[in-house]
C-alpha cells in the first residue's frame, strides 16, 4: 500500500507556560527566542515550554497531584492525560529558565527516588511540583500543512509563585521579561500575538484568572486564522 505523502502528520502534545508579573503598574511577560537552528519556528520569540514527554507521565505516579481543569475545556481523554500536559509545563519552565513552579516540600526517601530525568531536580532541591497557581490559557493546533505540529495547551501563571532565579539552559535565547505591548513588536508567531492580545483585554476587565472565562482554540484554516471556543 502507498502512503499519501500529502496526509497531515499528527499534531504531539505540547504545554508553553506564560509566566507573567506586575512591575510600576506595567505588566511583563517572560520570553526568549528560539535559536536559529531550531526545527521549530527558528528565530522566532516564544513562551517557555515543549512537548509531552513519558516521564511527565511518570510525575502523575510520583507527585499525585489532582487537576481541577475540566478535561472537556482542554481537550485531553482523562484526567491523567491533564495532569501530564500540566507537569509538562512545569517540567519544561524548569528545564529552560530553572524556574520552578514548586512548594518547598521534604519528601520522603527522595534520595531513592531518583528518576535520572528532569524530576530529579526537583526531589533534589526537595520542591513538589504544584498545579495550585497554573492557570489553563487556551489551545492551538499547528496547520495541517506544516510537517512538525503540535497540539499546545498554554497555562498562565504569575511568577511570584516560581521557585529560582531566571536561567537559561540554552534552549531559549534572549531570555527575559518583556513588557507585554511590547512583546507584540518582537518577531512572534501569530497565535503568541493572539494570547498576548487576550492577556491586555482580560486585564483590563480584571478577569485574566475568572473561571467563567471561556478559551479559546487557535489555529490556521485557508491561510486565514481560525478561531473556537470552548
Amino acid at each position: 500500500m502507498i502512503k499519501n505523502s500529502n496526509k497531515p502528520s499528527k499534531p504531539r502534545d505540547a504545554a508553553s507556560v506564560i509566566i507573567y508579573k506586575e512591575m510600576y503598574n506595567k505588566y511583563y511577560v517572560l520570553m526568549g527566542k528560539r535559536p536559529i537552528k531550531s526545527k521549530f519556528m527558528p528565530s522566532i520569540y516564544v513562551f517557555p515550554g515543549g512537548a509531552v514527554d513519558h516521564i511527565d507521565y511518570q510525575a502523575n505516579k510520583l507527585f499525585k497531584l489532582s487537576a481541577s481543569i475540566n478535561k472537556n475545556k482542554i481537550k485531553t481523554r482523562s484526567d491523567n492525560h491533564t495532569k501530564a500536559i500540566m507537569f509538562a509545563g512545569i517540567r519544561e519552565t524548569a528545564e529552560e529558565c530553572n524556574l520552578y513552579l514548586a512548594k518547598k516540600d521534604v519528601i520522603s526517601n527522595s534520595k531513592n527516588l531518583l528518576l535520572n530525568n528532569s524530576w530529579d531536580n526537583f526531589l533534589k532541591k526537595s520542591l513538589f511540583p504544584s498545579f495550585d497557581n497554573l492557570f489553563y490559557f487556551g489551545r492551538a493546533i499547528t496547520p495541517s500543512y506544516l510537517k512538525i505540529r503540535f497540539h499546545a495547551r498554554f497555562f498562565i501563571a504569575n511568577y511570584e509563585n516560581f521557585v529560582g532565579t531566571i536561567k537559561s539552559n540554552g534552549e531559549l535565547e534572549d531570555l527575559g521579561w518583556v513588557e507585554i505591548r511590547k512583546a507584540k513588536l518582537l518577531p512572534i508567531a501569530d497565535v503568541t500575538e493572539f494570547l498576548i492580545n487576550r492577556m491586555i483585554n482580560l486585564k483590563k476587565s480584571n478577569k485574566l484568572l475568572d473561571k467563567s472565562n471561556s478559551f479559546p482554540m487557535f489555529t490556521r484554516k485557508n491561510n486565514k486564522e481560525w478561531i473556537k471556543w470552548d
